[in-house]
Formats: structure tokens, sequence, C-alpha cells
């Protein structure tokens, strides 16, 4: 093991200092270059200028993550109060959706801003506290988001599977996001322990940086594959594949007994919310994808000084960017998929505080006399009081 003391902590300045798999303590030589002729590192006499970006390329990340943060932000904190505010959508599926939203504000609250900072600026800039609780909460809400995704498949899968034997009630729903986030609040302990911040100081200046520094060999190296990698991106992601692959040919195959055909109503909003959370799922898959894949890179390859310059300078802000992204999609995802949401959204944007809000798009019909209710694969029919009420609409959509 190659012990990183403060002298020699600059081997992190030049990768990103937020980057939450970052790491100093794997073969520092291909983070700074020796002077072979002194026997000192160059770290020792470089000096880092407070910006590390050129001007076009910090313009560029700005706006980038600025929209990104607008979108995650309000986007989903309209998700919620749109459920929320509307009893017919309280159901096991949109609560799990809430779930994620919560994860996703966590992400434009704690982690976009300062993930841009950090791309910018040399040094660590916001303090001890924050250098172990923003890789913290970054690792907690992906971790809950991934895992929330494969308890919504789940449900689904059962939901429409096992339509006559599964009922998912709200107090489980309860009791598997209280399991998610426990989950994911203990598995990314490490990063709350072994995250610090320490101080550089060489004759031209001082900064203060943020790394992991582990008291075991190769021990950042065995939490990222195991307890990063598989538990909170590819274990979830294979179950969510195989439940909704199970889903698939369910549906385009409906030749068992009982099952109704693909052109009812029922049918048709199944397949609907399926469609929906299938695409948040490759969204989240593509999105999370290349920080992993750079950072494996970086871990498992013995890479050059410029090599390493590069991938900070374009990779690293470029992958972080299209991790925090995924949390400002999904609400898109919601509005496209989803009268409901985009109703509710537009309501809330144009201020308007009918008190019809709660219930203008809160029936279904399938026909002019009858009502069909479904929730979490369950039917209900009602009969219309008033017939000559206007065609009404499903659920989800």
């Amino acid at each position: 093991m190659v012990e990183h003391s403060v002298e020699n902590i600059s081997a992190v300045l030049d990768v990103p200092l937020l980057n939450p798999f970052n790491s100093t303590s794997s073969n520092e030589s291909y983070y700074y270059v020796e002077d072979n002729s002194t026997n000192e590192t160059t770290s020792d006499t470089k000096f880092y200028n407070d910006l590390k970006q050129p001007l076009e390329l910090i313009i560029i990340y700005s706006i980038a993550y600025s929209v990104v943060f607008l979108f995650a932000l309000f986007g989903n904190l309209c998700v919620i109060a749109v459920v929320w505010r509307n009893r017919r959508m309280h159901n096991v599926t949109n609560f799990f959706i809430v779930n994620l939203a919560v994860a996703d504000v966590l992400v434009a609250v704690f982690v976009v801003p300062i993930t841009l900072l950090t791309n910018l600026y040399s040094g660590w800039r916001f303090g001890s506290f924050m250098c172990k609780a923003v890789p913290y909460l970054q690792g907690i809400s992906v971790c809950a988001s991934v895992n929330t995704l494969a308890a919504i498949a789940i449900d689904r899968y059962l939901a429409i599977c096992h339509t006559l034997n599964y009922k998912m009630t709200t107090k489980t729903a309860r009791t598997t996001t209280c399991c998610i986030w426990s989950f994911a609040l203990t598995i990314m302990i490490p990063w709350a322990v072994f995250y610090r911040q320490e101080k550089y100081e060489t004759k031209l200046q001082t900064l203060y940086v943020c790394y992991q520094k582990w008291p075991v060999v190769y021990g950042e190296k065995i939490f990222f594959l195991a307890g990063i990698f598989l538990f909170c991106y590819t274990i979830p992601l294979i179950l969510i594949v195989i439940c909704y692959a199970l889903i698939g040919f369910r549906v385009w195959n409906r030749d068992a007994p009982g099952t109704a055909n693909s052109t009812t109503v029922i049918q048709k909003s199944k397949v609907k919310v399926v469609k929906m959370l299938a695409i948040v799922v490759v969204v989240f898959a593509l999105s999370w994808l290349p920080l992993y894949i750079t950072q494996s890179m970086v871990f498992y390859q013995q890479l050059d000084t410029a090599t390493v310059k590069r991938i900070s300078e374009y990779a690293f802000p470029v992958a972080q960017w299209l991790g925090a992204a995924n949390s400002g999609i999904n609400p898109i995802i919601y509005c496209l998929f989803s009268k409901k949401i985009r109703r509710g959204m537009r309501a809330m944007i144009l201020c308007d505080k009918s008190p019809d809000f709660r219930t203008q798009f809160s029936h279904y019909s399938s026909t002019r006399y009858v009502s069909v209710d479904y929730t979490n694969g369950h039917v209900t029919f009602r009969t219309n009081e008033n017939n000559q009420r206007k065609p009404l609409h499903k659920e989800f959509d």
C-alpha cells in the first residue's frame, strides 16, 4: 500500500475533487510526473490556478449544470405535489415514483451545484463536513433510485402477471421504501467515514483537498466493485430487466385463460405504465454508465499523466453531468406518459387554484354508463350517475 501524506496529497488535484469514486490510495504514479533529475515531484512546485477550466468550458458546464438543476429540482417537486394533491393517484406505483422524485431532489440540492464548482475550481472549498456529506448523499440518492426502480419492476410484474393472486398494500410499499433507504444509508457509510479534507501546502500556495483514504490495501477498489457497482447498479438492473422481460412476454402473449384482450382499457393502461417505467430504467442505466466506465478506467488501468488530465477536464465533468441529468429527465418522462401529471403541472405553473383541480382528471371510463377504476392490477366497476358525463380518462393517461 502506498501511504499518502499531506505532502503528496496533491495527487488528487489532477482529478475531479468531488468524484464520489475519487481515491488516492491506488498507484499514484499516474497522477503526477516525477522529476528524476531532482528526485522531487513536480507537484511540490506546481501552481494550481483558481479556475482549472478554460473560459469556454466554464460557460458550457455552467449552462449545462444549471439546466439540470432547474429541471431536477422544480420538476420533481411538481411531481411530488401533483401526486400528493390528487387522491386518485395515491397508489403503490405512484408512491414509488414519489420516492424516486425525492431521491432526485436530493441530487439536485446537494450534488449538482457542488459538482459543478469542483469541476471548475481547484481545491476543496466547502469544509470537512461537506467533504463527507456530499459524496455520501450522492451515493444514497443513486442507490435509493435504482433500488426503487427495482421495487417498481417487481410490483408491476406481480400486478400484471399474477393479477388475481397479488395485491401490494400501501403499508407494504412504505415498508419496502424504508428498507430501500435503510440499505442505501448503510451501504454508503464507508464514504462518510473514509472521505477526508486535508490541507496541501507548497512554497507557492495552500489548498484544501477532499479525497478518500482507506486503511486497507485496495479497500476502495473492493468497495467500488462490490458495494457500488454490483449492489447499486448491476444487480438491481439485472432484476429490472428480468421483470420487464417477463411482463413483455405476458402482455404480448395473451393466450392464458382469463386474461383480457390487449385492446381493452385496462390492458392499454397496464402497457402504458410499463412503457413509461421501462424508459425510466433505460435512461437511468445509460445516464450512470459513462461514470462507472470512466472510473473503472482510472481504477484498474495504469494511465499516464496526460490521459488522466484529459479525463479530468472532459470525461469526468461530462459523465457526472449525465448522471445528474437523469434526475431532471425523469419528470419529463412522467409528463410525456401521464396526462394526470402533465395537467397537474400545468395547473401549478399557471397557479390554477380551482376547486376542481383535485378531481378534474381523477375519473376513469370505458363506456357511457360504467366507469372503470384500475389500481395495482385490480378492477372496480362503478355506475355513472349522470350518463351525460363526457368521456373520462384512465388513471395513467
